[in-house]
Order: structure tokens, then sequence, then C-alpha cells
């Protein structure tokens, strides 16, 4: 559907094809509050981008730090989904996602792992005596806007778009009548108007028939997630099959 279609049905549903109580500027304010909401709560727009790495060995130029800003490198973001790390340049591997609270259980140290800015001390330098590897976990705050690598990277393991990142992204608003959401799924669509008409009796003081809406709204959003769920358990399916099968046909090709 496109942003006429939808506000379309959107006036049918309220009882407002002659525009006396909403303009189309407010219907479409609501619709395009519904396709944020939905792309919040579904994670259904999912997209990856790079950062670059940042060596923490010690230096005599500046402090250096393991933590990067989200909003910075992906302004849309809504949840990192995975992430992925250029191992010395060579090899991609699959950072392990945890909690700043696992790392403290295993070590309160890791927050000194950048170093100490020593430059004016004995050592002369910036991140004075870091402890820098290859990155192998990561994690995350919205809140705070970072993600955190550990071990901190290394002069090897530092070079632009070595940090792959997987994330949901935020919709972005449409405004012509002939935009279509990014929103993939035509049910989606179809819960966009029951959050749009939600809203609007809502506003009209109409508080069963607004009930009504949000009920039908949620409803979707949770068919949406079980249908999401059972599709990625046949691909974990097939793709257990294929490997033990694999696995077998190796097994007589070698006897």
């Amino acid at each position: 559907m496109n942003l006429i279609q939808m506000r379309t049905q959107v006036r049918k549903r309220l009882g407002d094809a002659t525009t006396a109580f909403w303009t189309n500027d407010e219907l479409n304010g609501y619709i395009n509050d519904g396709l944020r909401d939905i792309s919040y709560r579904t994670k259904c727009l999912k997209t990856n981008g790079f950062i670059t790495s940042v060596s923490c060995d010690p230096n005599i130029v500046s402090q250096k730090d393991n933590e990067y800003s989200l909003t910075s490198n992906f302004p849309q973001l809504y949840s990192v989904l995975r992430v992925y790390f250029h191992e010395n340049g060579v090899e991609w591997i699959r950072l392990n996602p945890v909690e700043r609270e696992n790392l403290d259980e295993e070590s309160l140290a890791w927050r000194s792992n950048v170093g100490i800015d020593d430059s004016l001390g004995s050592s002369g330098q910036f991140n004075f005596n870091s402890k820098t590897s290859v990155p192998r976990d990561y994690y995350w705050n919205r809140e705070e806007d970072i993600i955190g690598l550990d071990p901190p990277p290394n002069d090897e393991n530092a070079g632009t778009d070595f940090i792959r990142v997987y994330f949901a992204n935020r919709h972005t608003d449409i405004s012509g009548d002939g935009d279509s959401p990014d929103i993939p799924e035509e049910v989606l669509h179809l819960a966009t108007i029951n959050y749009a008409v939600a809203v609007g009796f809502e506003d009209r003081g109409w508080g069963d028939r607004s009930n009504d809406q949000w009920t039908k709204y949620f409803q979707k959003i949770k068919d949406y997630k079980i249908e999401r769920n059972r599709e990625r358990e046949d691909e974990e399916i097939v793709s257990m099959n294929y490997r033990m099968n694999n696995t077998s046909s190796n097994r007589r090709h070698r006897s």
C-alpha cells in the first residue's frame, strides 16, 4: 500500500470521508507514528554498516577508547543484532554479545584494558600499560549510545571498516501520497491502519472503539512475530539437514 491508500482506509474506518474531523496531515502523522512503532516492536527493518576500529595500543599522540558512538555511525538504529570483526584485516569473525556485568564478573580490571593516560608521567605515553588484542566480545547500550569491544583493538586490528554491525533500523517517514512504507509485510501495513485509527478514536474520546483497534493492532504484531519465528525454525531445520547430509556424504566418500 502507498500513503494515500493507507490514509483512505484510515478515513473509512474513522467514518470521516469528508475530512470533517481530521486533516490529511494529521492522519499522515498517525500513520508515520504507527510505522515507527512497528519497526521498533518487530525489528523488521534490518540492515548493516561499518565502523572504523581504533588502536588502543600505547602511543604519544592521544588517549584512545574502545567504545564507539552508535548514532554517529547509524543515526536510525533501534537495536544491534550481531557484530563481526575483521581479525588482523584478513578474516571476519563473529563477536560474542556480552553484558558489562558479565565482564565485571570475569575481571574487574577489564575496564582498565585501554590503559592509563600517563602522557605526562614517567612513561610519556597515552594508553600506558594497555592490554590490547583481537576483540572477541562486544557490548552495546542504546541509551548511552555506545558499542564497546573487549579486548580493545591493537595496532594490527585497527582499520577502516573493521567492525561490521548488523542492526534493526527505524522506519523513515513517508510524505508523498505515492510513497510506500519500507516495512515489507502486508500484515504490518494493515497493522499501521489499526494504529492510526486507534489514535484517531482516542483523540475524539471514543475509548471503546480505540481499544478495539489497539487489540487488533497488537494481535497483528504478535502474529507477525510468531510467523517470523516459525520461518527461522524452518531455516534452522533445513540448514541442520544440509550439514548432516554433507557429513554423511563425506564419510561415505572417505570410506
